[in-house]
């Protein structure tokens, strides 16, 4: 397993919402995208991609919604893989 998020070098999240919050953005870093499978494969911005191919530019790696909610509330349909 790879200690690194496999999407943290292009995560938006970083030049977007948390954008000018450093501070911020390296804690979320620390915690998530490099604290191993565990961690970020708790993110929900992980597993949104994961869910759906994709993750809503300004969820949060902690929102407390679930996947569900988080596609009912951007209106997203679960990825079909090949």
């Amino acid at each position: 397993m790879e200690m690194t998020c496999p999407n943290h070098e292009k995560c938006p999240i970083f030049n977007g919402v948390l954008a000018g919050k450093e501070i911020t953005a390296k804690s979320y870093r620390r915690l998530y995208c490099e604290a191993g499978y565990e961690k970020y494969s708790a993110c929900k911005r992980y597993m949104a991609k994961e869910y759906y191919g994709c993750c809503p530019g300004e969820l949060l790696p902690n929102s407390t919604l679930s996947l569900q909610e988080i596609g009912v509330h951007y209106h997203l349909a679960p990825h079909q893989q090949a």
